[in-house]
């Protein structure tokens, strides 16, 4: 039957003796086998050597001739896995062991860091040698004439090896025949001392001592003298040393011992140099080899292997196995991440002090209550946060702050920043966090692109918020940087065909009565609602770095991010919800390079606001509406996000944090360099589904599909729910084994069955949270695209393009970019582009380039696809757009020379 262990938490901690008798205490039962059996054979060698000395022909032989053997026995491992706790016990283990256990006499444990600064090892031996003696002849009840002979002859003995053990410096007082006196007795001190415990093993009944000294290694000024008396004179063989400590240690400090004496770094002779050094080596291994033989070598088992097997025992007699207290103590923090990806950042335990230390700091009666009150949990995330500074783990660190900020809700307005887990900036605080070890300018620079003058602000931006010697809690993903391809332009807000909220606006009337309500009608519906002002505030970003323009709206994730964040965190009837989302929508992307730069950079238009800003400020509006949805989705999900602690998904909501803006990193360096047709739309599916696979991927147990999705997806298959479960294999393959490990739970999973649930609850009120749905209808089609970068859109029909004036045109000048758009056409146009070569100017040229792609010889299947496509959009605009003024809205010069050709070419015959 497999042996378990046991940790009992109830039990004073300082009574490590195990004397009550609790079966599975001794953690190190095969240490203790073979520790029995070192001190049994040492014990016979001891009696054998007692028969020599005490034989009469010997003596006459050899006189008072002492031999000496290399018996210490070493307990090694590494620091924290029990050696104190093993030696202390060692006479216990000796009792259990069947032996006559009177043979063997155990002094009290020696620990060489308690010594004085003057005191002598040897000295601390004799002493305890001279107390434990004095201990039974001060309870022995009759003096014979043996006793008394045994007690002169002990402190005859003592008296010599006192004298002998001088040091040199107490010989200098001396002079002529007394000084030869003190030196001869130095040189009988190996036979004095043999005498000294000869005698004290005479009174003390027992055949052998046995010394135990600790934690020899931790007393650095005294380890080698320790280890120096254990070869000199504990060599005696009635004593028997049992010494701890760890291994590589004694290898570091005999090291030193020897460089010291073999070579001197000062010389100038290089080979006599190595070869000192090659003898200091060559020494340590001799001495350590012959100090603590192998065969005396007992090695603990590490806290890996009794992990496995361990039992905690707490008050009221119960009982839970290490593996089950540690699924609760992850499933209390790291809240539905199941598997070792997801959790690899939870410290490993690397000793058994660690072990027990856990266990007594995060209790399994703590875990046990399910409804913790909020100063309970607040308390419980302090214990955590203390554990994690021992441990120095930066993530759980980050964590447990971030808990404790959130149950305590002094926030009257939610800022994402003021939680530690998503602010690198707040992370690097030396003071605070002195140990961190994460490099954030390093990991970040990686980040940047090399190409283009967006590289160069940005860089710029990176030196003035992160420096060199900066160290952060934890790896942080790559900030929102600029990439200058990633816009839309202002007139795309302003002339694409506005497309109303579809979802309906339940809560509007709860903010009657603040600045919001008066963009409400008396009915309180929104006045006059539109997706593009939206997704623009969610989404986009213009007020950026001074060489850029400012009539393009760069495209951010972070502000959605932390909407989703404060979806959790903040109920649906707390009133201050609808001006946090409003300062969500003003403040700049709270993990955007510009964000954290803009009191070092230069910032245009903070105060100068163009005239078209001014009148058609959509931030409140904006505001109002996305509080009605989010409330509306808070009551539809109110399973996942009103019930139950409000710290209790930060866990999953950091995890995914890390790997959505990692995969949005390498999705948008992608994008930059070939949009291809890419939609702002386009790119908000790119998140969204990078955030429900990392939910997934975080929820199964056992092994996922560690990819992120979508990184090159056509814009074509993100705009297909049936395309996306067809090719993104990452994604749906590991949605797939959610549901089937949902499927799979017998009976006795209940609460497996039940985590998994929620994970893909979680998933599903995710997908539907207004950041994502709010252009999407009710069969999830895409209601409005609105193109990335310096795409050519058509309308979707002649009767709703917008006509425009000479006079506009003049006003609008070269800033002009009008839009205009009809299903799939912008993807075709760019890939056409591209395959002609975006650079070519004139009219002409153009045409000359499309003719030789479209010829018999050259076309090809995907080519006439995209072809088809172009000319039927192109179809739908009279030649009046074409011979008109709205043509020439269209810059640069090359795009709108490209419309012209695809127009020609189109109304050919053969086209």
């Amino acid at each position: 039957m497999t042996k378990n262990y046991v940790f009992d938490i109830g039990k004073s901690e300082f009574k490590d003796d195990y004397s009550d008798g609790v079966k599975g205490e001794l953690w190190q039962d095969y240490a203790k086998e073979q520790l029995v059996l070192n001190l049994d054979n040492i014990l016979s060698d001891a009696k054998e050597y007692a028969h020599f000395r005490n034989n009469k022909k010997f003596c006459r032989d050899n006189g008072n001739e002492t031999w000496l053997s290399h018996n210490a026995i070493l307990v090694t491992s590494q620091r924290g896995s029990g050696k104190t706790v093993f030696l202390r016990n060692s006479k216990a283990m000796w009792a259990e062991s069947k032996k006559d256990t009177s043979e063997l006499f155990f002094l009290k444990v020696i620990d060489p860091t308690m010594l004085m600064a003057n005191d002598s090892f040897a000295n601390v031996i004799v002493a305890q040698i001279y107390d434990a003696v004095s201990q039974k002849l001060n309870k022995l009840t009759c003096c014979d004439d043996k006793s008394k002979r045994d007690r002169d002859t002990f402190h005859r003995y003592l008296k010599k090896l006192a004298d002998s053990m001088g040091k040199t410096s107490e010989f200098n007082g001396s002079i002529g025949i007394d000084k030869i006196l003190k030196y001869s007795s130095g040189i009988h001190l190996e036979a004095n001392f043999h005498n000294f415990v000869e005698s004290a093993i005479e009174l003390l009944g027992c055949k052998a001592i046995a010394v135990l000294i600790d934690d020899v290694d931790m007393a650095l000024d005294k380890a080698f003298e320790v280890v120096d008396d254990v070869r000199r004179f504990l060599g005696c063989p009635y004593i028997i040393p049992v010494v701890s400590g760890e291994l590589k240690l004694y290898e570091h400090m005999t090291q030193n011992h020897f460089d010291e004496k073999a070579y001197d770094n000062r010389c100038r002779d290089i080979n006599l140099r190595a070869q000192g050094k090659q003898f200091s080596k060559e020494l340590k291994d001799a001495y350590l080899t012959k100090v603590f033989p192998a065969s005396m070598r007992i090695s603990l088992f590490s806290v890996e292997r009794l992990l496995s097997k361990m039992m905690i025992k707490y008050p009221s007699n119960k009982e839970i196995s290490y593996s089950n207290y540690l699924d609760s103590l992850l499933n209390q923090f790291y809240y539905l991440r199941h598997n070792i990806e997801a959790c690899k950042n939870w410290p490993e335990l690397s000793s058994a002090r660690e072990f027990t230390q856990l266990v007594r700091t995060l209790t399994p009666n703590d875990l046990d209550i399910e409804d913790l009150t909020t100063a309970e949990e607040i308390a419980l995330y302090n214990r955590l946060k203390n554990w994690a500074v021992q441990k120095k783990s930066g993530e759980v660190m980050a964590l447990s702050e971030t808990a404790i900020t959130v149950l305590h809700n002094n926030y009257t307005h939610f800022d994402i920043s003021n939680l530690l887990a998503f602010n690198i900036k707040r992370q690097i605080d030396s003071n605070l966090y002195h140990w961190a070890e994460f490099k954030p300018f390093e990991s970040q620079k990686v980040s940047l692109n090399s190409r283009g003058l967006d590289s160069e602000e940005n860089l710029i931006a990176l030196n003035s918020v992160f420096k060199q010697n900066h160290r952060s809690l934890q790896s942080m993903p790559p900030l929102e940087l600029i990439y200058s391809q990633l816009f839309i332009t202002k007139d795309t807000f302003r002339y694409e065909e506005k497309v109303a909220i579809q979802k309906p606006l339940k809560n509007l009337k709860k903010i009657k009565g603040s600045r919001h309500d008066i963009l409400l009608n008396e009915d309180y519906k929104a006045v006059d609602c539109s997706i593009h002002n939206v997704l623009k505030d969610i989404y986009t970003e213009s007020q950026v770095y001074s060489k850029l323009n400012n009539e393009q709206e760069f495209v951010f994730f972070s502000r959605a991010f932390e909407l989703i964040v404060l979806s959790f965190l903040k109920t649906k009837d707390d009133m201050s919800q609808v001006e946090s989302i409003y300062q969500i929508l003003s403040r700049k992307p709270f993990y955007s390079l510009i964000k954290l730069a803009e009191t070092k950079i230069a910032i245009m238009g903070e105060s100068e606001l163009d005239l078209y800003d001014l009148l058609e400020d959509t931030t409140s509006k904006s505001a109002a509406i996305l509080f009605s949805l989010i409330a509306d989705w808070q009551e539809k999900h109110s399973q996942i996000c009103l019930s139950g602690s409000k710290a209790r998904y930060i866990a999953i909501l950091s995890y995914t944090f890390n790997s959505v803006f990692t995969a949005l990193n390498v999705i948008k360096g992608n994008l930059s360099n070939g949009l291809g047709g890419e939609n702002l739309t386009d790119m908000i599916l790119r998140f969204k589904y990078n955030l429900l696979n990392s939910i997934v991927r975080a929820g199964i147990y056992g092994e996922a599909i560690q990819a992120n999705v979508l990184v090159w997806a056509k814009p074509t298959t993100i705009r297909s729910t049936s395309k996306i479960n067809n090719s993104e294999r990452t994604y749906t393959r590991n949605l797939k084994k959610l549901t089937e490990q949902i499927e799979s739970c017998n009976e006795d999973e209940i609460v497996k069955k039940e985590k998994l649930l929620e994970t893909l609850n979680l998933h599903d009120a995710i997908s539907e949270h207004p950041v994502f749905s709010i252009f999407m209808d009710s069969e999830s089609n895409v209601l409005t695209m609105l193109p990335i970068g310096k795409q050519l859109r058509f309308s979707n029909n002649n009767t709703q393009k917008k006509k425009v004036t000479t006079s506009e045109v003049e006003a609008k000048g070269d800033k002009s970019k009008l839009a205009f758009h009809i299903g799939d056409a912008a993807s075709s146009v760019a890939i056409l582009r591209e395959k002609i070569g975006k650079n070519h100017r004139s009219q002409n040229k153009i045409e000359s380039e499309l003719v030789k792609l479209l010829s018999g010889s050259n076309i090809t299947s995907e080519v006439r696809e995209h072809w088809d496509v172009v000319i039927k959009a192109q179809r739908k605009l009279d030649d009046s757009f074409f011979n008109g003024e709205e043509i020439n809205l269209i810059k640069p010069e090359n795009d709108r020379n490209f419309l012209k050709a695809v127009h020609k070419l189109g109304n050919s015959k053969n086209a």
